[in-house]
């Protein structure tokens, strides 16, 4: 996989769309991309679908270019890992919650990407556990007491 690449398709893809922004690799495996842009509100969209949806479009042409393995991360002026330290100081407070009340606790739907990094945090403490509940837009992670 080539980071190089996958940074040159996201140049192209925003040249497209008449968008002015800074590229930066974060990492090269995985790969992980971040940019910087005037317009990141619009690249960002609203509760991030749009930068989701420009992701997909990335890995979509960088499957088809260059390698049909793989996957492309993009942030987009910090957005992503805002949303997941804001996401996992919840899922913290419910942990706690749940300790101490004995219930289970239900987070609000998020993303898989949101999901992932709640399990992973919890995951690290073994007084609780983790699952994911419900399909597709109400899919939410439930913590309960171990």
């Amino acid at each position: 996989m080539s980071a190089v690449e996958a940074k040159d398709i996201a140049q192209k893809v925003l040249e497209s769309m008449g968008i002015l922004a800074t590229i930066s690799i974060e990492s090269q495996e995985p790969i992980y991309l971040t940019i910087s842009s005037d317009d990141s509100a619009l690249l960002i969209g609203k509760g991030g679908e749009t930068l989701r949806s420009f992701q997909a479009i990335v890995n979509t042409i960088y499957r088809r270019q260059v390698t049909d393995e793989g996957y492309v991360g993009i942030d987009i002026d910090g957005y992503k890992k805002e949303r997941v330290e804001k996401v996992q100081g919840i899922a913290q407070e419910l942990a706690d919650k749940a300790l101490a009340s004995g219930e289970d606790q239900h987070l609000a739907p998020m993303n898989a990407f949101e999901r992932r990094s709640v399990h992973t945090l919890l995951a690290e403490n073994p007084d609780v556990v983790t699952s994911s509940e419900g399909e597709g837009l109400d899919r939410h992670i439930v913590i309960k007491k171990r």
